[in-house]
């Protein structure tokens, strides 16, 4: 497949649907789909935020999407991604990039890669 299909696949995810990895295991279900900005550069200016002490209080009870560690969240926010929220009270929230999603098709995603290779939320 091309890198184009997989950059439009995303276009197709929607919140709640089944994904499952290369080997066919399921990594959870999808909580969130962002499009992609190929032209960001970072994603400084991009986020709301209060700033100073009171911002960084902020964004560590709320958090902002990606929460992954730079230079893979200005990644992320360049291809697009969906964070899939993993199986169970206890499994982990991981994150995909749109060039790694190999098919859509019903309520199913599937991807290129194993559940190992995916970024784990911080």
């Amino acid at each position: 497949m091309s890198m184009n299909f997989r950059t439009r696949a995303i276009e197709m995810v929607r919140n709640g649907m089944d994904v499952f990895d290369s080997a066919g295991d399921k990594v959870g279900t999808v909580e969130y789909v962002q499009m992609g900005d190929p032209g960001a550069a970072t994603t400084r200016g991009n986020e709301p935020g209060l700033g100073g002490f009171v911002g960084g209080i902020a964004d560590t009870i709320v958090g902002s999407e990606p929460d992954v560690p730079q230079p893979l969240k200005d990644r992320l926010v360049r291809s697009g991604y969906v964070k899939i929220d993993g199986p169970g009270l206890s499994d982990t929230d991981r994150y995909v990039s749109a060039d790694r999603i190999a098919t859509v098709a019903g309520d199913r995603v599937t991807l290129s890669v194993t559940r190992d290779k995916l970024p784990i939320e911080d």
